[in-house]
């Protein structure tokens, strides 16, 4: 009955650690558990990594007071047992970087929540300690991570020369990630300033603009002529303006020693029975590309 008890403690603390943790970061709005399927995945998940803690709490020696040590076995084994997990998981599923750090956040807090309760009793200074972690566990993880990644605010926009040979130009998607029309507007003026302020003084007209991201802003303009002959990568801008401008076999970059990040925005050029101008890639800094 003892082992049933402590199997059930440390399954059930486990299990609910992880989820209040993902389902405080959904209803927070914070990081990628605002996605209801990430939401979901972790909450399933979950299952198999607190039936694990169950049975290693009945393995685990129990802590009595005056003992030294046993609660940092404890921490140890639950960290342990929740990174092995995350990585075992990650092996098989494939998941892009931020959603391996969300994965992390969940099941490492609640392998060590199962265990030191498991071992060490419903004390007040127990459960506070718990307590503290799973907040860390909600709140930090994010603007870590962002800071680590140098996550920005990116705003991509493609524009063209308002001439009769572009006219017929068009950009699918024409706006992505705004929530209102007055910020798509802004993002317009702002687009069109730039170029006035490089010195470009002549009428262009706005084909797509798209952000992504969240954190300080930069700005990508990217001036298309004519259709892509050659994927070609332009790295983005790290919290500044740089303005992209395609030439006969290259593109030109201005401000030349504006700074940049590692990864960039991809160009490729249309198939042979694709009558597109070309496609482009707009990554993020969590792994995902648009």
């Amino acid at each position: 009955m003892r082992f049933l008890s402590r199997f059930g403690l440390g399954a059930l603390v486990g299990f609910l650690i992880s989820s209040l943790i993902a389902l405080a970061s959904y209803s927070l709005g914070l990081w990628l558990g605002r996605n209801r399927d990430n939401l979901l995945s972790i909450i399933y998940c979950s299952v198999p990594i607190a039936l694990v803690l169950g049975v290693a709490a009945i393995v685990m020696p129990r802590h009595k007071v005056g003992q030294q040590g046993r609660p940092i076995l404890a921490v140890l084994v639950g960290a342990g047992l929740g990174f092995l997990y995350t990585l075992i998981i990650a092996r098989f599923w494939l998941v892009i970087p931020a959603f391996l750090v969300l994965m992390l956040s969940c099941w490492v807090p609640s392998g060590i929540s199962a265990m030191v309760l498991a071992t060490s009793g419903k004390r007040p200074s127990t459960v506070i300690g718990i307590a503290v972690l799973c907040l860390a566990a909600i709140l930090l993880p994010e603007p870590i991570f962002n800071a680590f990644v140098h996550n920005q605010q990116l705003t991509v926009a493609l524009i063209t020369p308002s001439e009769m040979s572009t006219a017929q130009l068009e950009a699918q998607p024409e706006t992505l990630g705004f929530d209102k029309d007055e910020e798509i507007q802004a993002a317009r003026n702002e687009v069109l300033e730039r170029m006035r302020g490089l010195g470009y003084t002549e009428a262009f007209r706005l084909l797509s603009i798209t952000r992504r991201g969240k954190g300080r802003k930069s700005l990508a303009i990217l001036v298309v002529r004519a259709p892509i002959t050659k994927e070609v990568i332009l790295p983005v801008p790290d919290k500044s303006t740089v303005l992209y401008i395609q030439q006969s076999e290259n593109w030109q970059k201005k401000p030349t020693e504006v700074s940049v990040l590692k990864r960039g925005i991809t160009l490729r050029p249309p198939g042979h029975t694709d009558d597109s101008l070309g496609y482009f890639n707009i990554p993020d800094a969590q792994g995902v590309s648009l």
